[in-house]
Formats: C-alpha cells, sequence, structure tokens
C-alpha cells in the first residue's frame, strides 16, 4: 500500500471540526462527573446551561467538539487510554519486533481475501484474509491509517490464533485529515484493483459511508435533505 504524506490542518478545517458532533460526548461527561465535577461546574465550563449537560450524560445528545474544549484538555488524555489497540510487526533486517499502541475509536475496516474459483463450478469463493485496512479517528479531523499484512510462514502456511489481531504485521501512516483520508483510500482502491477487483472499486464508496455515517463531513457528496 502506497507511503503517506502528512499536510497540516488549515484553520479553516480546524474551525469546522470544532463543530462536529462528538460522539464520546456521554463518555467525556461521565468521567468529568467520576471526577468530580457537578453537573452545573460542566455546564460552565462549556458555556451552556445544566438541562444540555444532563442530556449529554444520558446520551439523548451530542456536544460539539468546541463545546467541550475544556473537558477535553483535563481528561482527553484518560479518555484516549480506554481506546486504542495494539498492532506489531518485525524489521527483517535487524530481526526485532516492533509494537504500536495507536489510539482512538476505530471507525472503518476493511479485509482483503484471497479468491479462488472451484474447479468445477468455476464460482469465486473466499478462503482466508490476506490484507487489511483499519482506520482510527483521533480526534477533530485527524485519523491514521493501519495497513495490516497477513502473517506467513517461510513454508506459505498462514499464522493463526484465537486472537485476530496478533496475526498480521502493521504500518502506521503519518496523521491525515478527513481530505487526505478520503483521498488516500481512493488511490488505494485504484491500485488493488487488479488483485481485489470488488474490493478496489467499492473502497471508495465504503469510506465515503463510513466517515458520513460517523457524522464527518465528506466533500463531493450530491445532498438530498428530508423535509420535517
Amino acid at each position: 500500500m502506497s507511503p503517506l504524506i502528512w499536510i497540516p490542518m488549515t484553520q479553516n478545517e480546524q474551525s469546522t471540526g470544532a463543530k462536529r458532533p462528538f460522539k464520546q460526548t456521554r463518555a467525556l461527561i461521565r468521567l468529568a462527573l467520576n471526577e468530580g465535577l457537578t453537573q452545573k461546574e460542566i455546564a460552565a465550563l462549556c458555556r451552556t446551561q445544566q438541562s444540555i449537560v444532563s442530556s449529554w450524560a444520558k446520551g439523548t445528545k451530542l456536544a460539539n467538539e468546541g463545546q467541550l474544549t475544556e473537558l477535553l484538555t483535563r481528561y482527553g488524555h484518560t479518555l484516549r487510554r480506554q481506546s486504542f489497540r495494539l498492532y506489531w510487526s518485525i524489521d527483517y533486517e535487524t530481526k526485532t519486533k516492533k509494537f504500536y499502541r495507536v489510539e482512538g475509536k476505530v471507525i472503518f475496516q476493511h479485509i482483503f481475501y484471497n479468491l479462488r474459483r472451484d474447479t468445477r463450478s468455476g464460482k469465486q469463493h473466499k478462503i482466508n484474509p490476506e490484507e487489511r485496512l483499519i482506520v482510527h479517528h483521533q480526534g477533530q479531523d485527524t485519523f491514521r491509517v493501519v495497513s495490516q499484512s497477513r502473517i506467513q510462514f517461510n513454508d506459505g502456511l498462514l499464522l493463526d490464533s484465537h486472537q485476530d489481531d496478533s496475526i498480521w504485521f502493521s504500518s502506521i501512516s503519518p496523521p491525515l485529515t478527513g481530505k487526505q483520508l478520503v483521498c488516500h483510500l481512493d488511490k488505494v482502491g485504484t491500485e488493488v484493483a487488479s488483485t481485489w477487483p470488488s474490493d478496489g472499486h467499492a473502497l471508495p464508496f465504503l469510506i465515503r459511508q463510513a466517515l458520513l455515517q460517523h457524522g464527518f463531513p465528506v466533500e463531493g457528496i450530491e445532498e438530498y435533505p428530508a423535509q420535517w
């Protein structure tokens, strides 16, 4: 999969992120309450009303990231520790193992299977997963892509384990904005289309769908809003 280049967020992208609904609102409010803050004190920090904080704590409403700036400054590190995955790889030159702890909610995952055809029927069927893409959201307009390959032994046998995360070698991207993420996975889709045609053609759709479902804006989407 292609190497990635990190490009800093613009001020406009940062301001857009501040207005985005924060999916972990309830968890953050609960954390602040457990640390001893009252709903009234939280309301003052967030410059809102106590009734709004109550709805956040119940999970009936989401705050936007801008409203939660002070709480994220105080408790964001604790919240991040509660949401992470461990990955690993081996440096083939030094034969040393490397481990990576990636924080942030997983918002997208896609597996590429090696496809074979039945010699009699000619039908295509899936055998084993070979590659995998995982996308973590790391706050505001920041994402990381984890590109994974299934571990194989010298004789071609695949490593197997009841713990699925341990059977993949991983590489971690630099931080990406949402726009960069879409462009990167569009490019990956083009590159893998010859090996995994169905996955390659579907990947641009799938990443846009995942971003929209998690409340992130995506450029180039033609909107047809409902009237309520």
